[in-house]
């Protein structure tokens, strides 16, 4: 399983409105959850951090690299992965996240929205791992940092539509929270309830507590 060693800082709670410290909290958590950090497969030491358009080419060639099983389990659309505008527009959501490694390839992709098929407190998880990559702990990894950043962001509840990878989606779930199956018959689907203590999973969080 990747470890991750890192020292991050906190500001300290201001004094004033009752209300400050957490608002302050919060807005510490927010910066917290976009900050880099690392994440190591054996000695191999990646990036984790924030997604931007600039990750385009990137992401685009990672995409090419991945089976279509694992582009279908990703999109659910029939194995293909999606036009470069939809990848230009998913790498723009502030809560997307890139995977890179020392020679700058992306290897992993990480994110949350809003799912429209939910109530409002609601996110879907999307993660993808570049086969030759997997079974090495990173999508663990990158699942327990989003969990972190979906709640910091104001959703209690992760969705996850693992097409063929039911089983490998929910270990992933359950090691997060609470985890239920929804056998729906035109899309299966996981509910996963946040705890509080998800925003401990932030890679940055960890990489302090680890520190």
């Amino acid at each position: 399983m990747p470890t991750a060693t890192h020292t991050s800082c906190i500001r300290p709670v201001l004094v004033g409105d009752p209300a400050e410290p957490q608002r302050t909290e919060i807005d510490e958590l927010a910066a917290l959850s976009r900050r880099p950090w690392t994440l190591r497969v054996g000695n191999q030491p990646m990036i984790v951090r924030t997604s931007t358009a600039r990750d385009i080419a990137a992401v685009a060639q990672m995409h090419r690299r991945c089976s279509a099983r694992s582009l279908l389990d990703r999109y659910r659309s029939g194995g293909r992965a999606p036009a470069v505008a939809a990848l230009d527009w998913s790498l723009r959501n502030p809560l997307s996240f890139v995977t890179v490694t020392t020679d700058g390839s992306v290897i992993a992709t990480v994110s949350v929205r809003r799912d429209p098929e939910h109530n409002y407190l609601c996110a879907e998880a999307q993660l993808l791992v570049e086969d030759r990559w997997q079974r090495l702990g990173i999508g663990s990894e990158l699942m327990t940092h989003i969990a972190g950043v979906a709640q910091v962001a104001g959703y209690n509840e992760l969705i996850a539509y693992p097409a063929t990878a039911v089983p490998a989606a929910q270990r992933l779930m359950i090691e997060i929270g609470r985890t239920r199956m929804v056998p729906d018959t035109a899309n299966a689907h996981l509910h996963t309830y946040l705890p509080e203590s998800a925003t401990l999973g932030l890679g940055s969080v960890r990489q302090r507590l680890a520190g």
